[in-house]
Order: structure tokens, then C-alpha cells, then sequence
């Protein structure tokens, strides 16, 4: 079953159209408009779509549910008893399912730490946002979509309102502007290091957090899972083996430990950075009895007769290539 063939999850929801910059609290309105044009940008190469493979938050679910199902089909092989009979243990199986495995997770690790400017990785929207940082002020990360900046400006609300504040607080109905604010400059404290009583509307994101981020996704050991890649593929594991992604020497943690990574880096740039304010998780939703039919035995007996005679044949046609060259390119 392919990542296309699985119902992963709606795109992210759309956003209500913000006001005109005009009507935001903000001094700058063409660093504003500056920021919205590249914080569309930023999202079109995250979002998830489902008619564009390319996207940054479809490679992350891709790579976790290929990663997940992976671990489930293999499982069985080390669990069962070692006296069951089962297709898991075939040594040819196992084989194509490790080569699987490993060809898709370093592919996607590959392209989400893609440092070229072509492309849609996690790497390069974190640089794209560290190069623009002076696009994204304290003013302009709470104020930017029409929400007001000053979270007490309810006080100059009608006394109506004001009476439910002192019931509800933040929380009060008709709040909810004042109340997203609150959460931003909150979130932006940490961004940017400064404390509440030291707040300034020129604050911006401190360096070291992007320091930090790039430092995850350095040490994500992602060269070393390319080159034991290339033992893993170059030589192939007896086909009577039971744990040939032990031999190639691409060890699990390795392949772990950079997805978590990257998904580390990803939440800290879309929920924080960009506060997009949409609650997912990090592993989508299979779909219903994605594991059916694993019961049954893949074959049967007598169909492995027929797979062997198609081996024999396959293996008559492609040696009668060796044979062909010389006529065409010697003609």
C-alpha cells in the first residue's frame, strides 16, 4: 500500500482573509505586507496538499507512516517462536521489505535536509525564516492578521464587556482577539528572550533559537545512514537471512533519531514560529483494517511452482541481454 493510497489527512484549513494592513496594529505596514508575502510563502512549501507529493508536511507523514508500518511487518519475525511457520521469516520477503525501508527513509531524511534553494525541505525553510528574521518583530507576530497588540485594550471595550472580563478574564466571550494576543506575546517571550516587563515592539526571534534548531537537524546523523545505504544496497544480504537491515549496518535509532529530529524542528517553526494554531498529530490515522488479510498465507503451495518457473524465465530473458549489445552497437 502506497502513502497515496492512504486517506493521511485533510489539508490544513484556511485561514479567513486578515484585514488590510492598513487596519493592523502595526507602524510598518510595508514590513507587514513584506511578512505576509513570505509567511504565505513559507506555508505553501509546508502544507500538506494532496496533489503535490512535494510539500514538506506530506514528506513528514509519508516518511512516519512507511517508518510505522515497517516496524509492524517486521516485528513478528523476532516475536513469534522460532518453531512458527510463517511468510514474515521468508527469507526473500524480509530481504524486499528491508531494502524498502531503507530506501524510503533515507530518500525522505534526504530531502527534508536538502540544503538547495529548488526545493521544499524542512533544512531550507529554516534558513529562508532565519535570512528574513527582521521580518518578524514582536508587533508584527502578534498583529499581523488584524489581532490587536496591546492585550489590554479590552479595558476600552463598553462596561458590558468589561463586567464579563472581571467574571471570565481572558476567557470572557467577545475576548478572544485580546485573549490570542496574550498567547503571542507569551510565545514570543520565549522566541525572543525578553521578559514580560521588558517587552519592546522591535523584540525579534534571538539568534541562538535558531542556532539550536539547525543543531538538530546537524547532528540527525544523516550521512551516516547515506553511507551504510550504500553497503545496504551495493551488497545484498544472503537471501536466507532473517535480519538483513542488522547486516546493512542502518541501525533503527539512527533513522529514529532523525525523524525526531526534523519533527522537532518543524513543530518548533510552524507552531511557534509561525503559529499556525492547528492542533495534528505527529502520526496520521490509518486507515481502517490497514493490517487485514496479513492472516493468510501469502501464497498457496501450489502457486510456488509457478513462481519458480517464472523466476527461470525471467532469469532466460534478461541473460539473452548480454547477447544483443554488440549487433547495435557495433552496426
Amino acid at each position: 500500500m502506497s502513502t497515496n493510497q492512504v486517506e493521511l489527512r485533510d489539508a490544513l484549513p484556511a485561514s479567513s482573509e486578515p484585514p488590510p494592513v492598513e487596519k493592523c496594529d502595526v507602524s510598518n505596514f510595508n514590513l507587514l505586507a513584506k511578512y505576509r508575502k513570505k509567511r504565505d510563502e513559507w506555508l505553501s512549501w509546508y502544507s500538506f496538499r494532496k496533489d503535490d507529493p512535494n510539500n514538506i508536511e506530506g514528506q513528514i507523514i509519508g516518511m512516519i507512516f512507511l517508518d510505522l508500518s515497517y516496524r509492524v511487518l517486521a516485528k513478528p519475525r523476532g516475536d513469534m517462536s522460532k518453531s512458527a511457520e510463517m511468510a514474515a521469516r521468508s527469507g526473500i520477503l524480509a530481504h524486499m521489505l528491508d531494502q524498502g525501508y531503507v530506501a524510503t527513509q533515507v530518500l525522505a531524511i534526504r530531502r527534508l535536509l536538502d540544503r538547495h534553494r529548488n526545493v521544499y525541505s524542512i533544512r531550507r525553510l529554516l534558513n529562508d525564516i532565519h535570512l528574513n528574521r527582521d521580518l518578524i518583530t514582536r508587533k508584527i507576530f502578534v498583529a499581523y492578521d488584524g489581532t490587536p497588540y496591546d492585550t489590554d485594550g479590552w479595558r476600552s471595550l463598553p462596561p458590558s464587556i468589561q463586567v464579563q472580563a472581571q467574571i471570565f478574564g481572558m476567557h470572557a466571550p467577545g475576548l478572544s482577539e485580546f485573549l490570542r494576543a496574550s498567547e503571542r506575546h507569551e510565545m514570543f517571550d520565549k522566541l525572543s528572550g525578553v521578559l514580560p516587563t521588558s517587552r519592546f515592539r522591535q523584540d525579534t526571534i534571538r539568534i541562538e533559537i535558531f542556532e539550536k534548531l539547525k543543531s538538530w537537524l546537524n547532528s540527525a546523523e544523516a550521512e551516516k545512514l547515506v553511507t551504510l545505504s550504500h553497503k545496504f544496497f551495493a551488497h545484498a544480504a544472503d537471501v536466507a537471512s532473517r535480519n538483513s537491515l542488522t547486516y546493512s549496518g542502518v541501525s533503527l535509532k539512527d533513522i529514529e533519531a532523525a525523524q525526531k529530529a526534523i519533527i522537532k524542528v518543524e513543530r518548533a517553526i510552524t507552531d511557534d514560529i509561525l503559529c499556525i494554531g492547528i492542533a495534528r498529530e505527529v502520526v496520521a490515522m490509518p486507515p481502517l483494517g490497514f493490517l487485514k488479510g496479513l492472516d493468510v498465507a501469502y501464497v498457496p503451495k501450489e502457486a510456488i511452482a509457478e513462481m519458480d518457473a517464472h523466476w527461470d524465465e525471467l532469469k532466460k530473458d534478461r541473460n539473452k541481454w548480454k547477447d544483443t549489445y554488440d549487433a547495435e552497437l557495433y552496426a
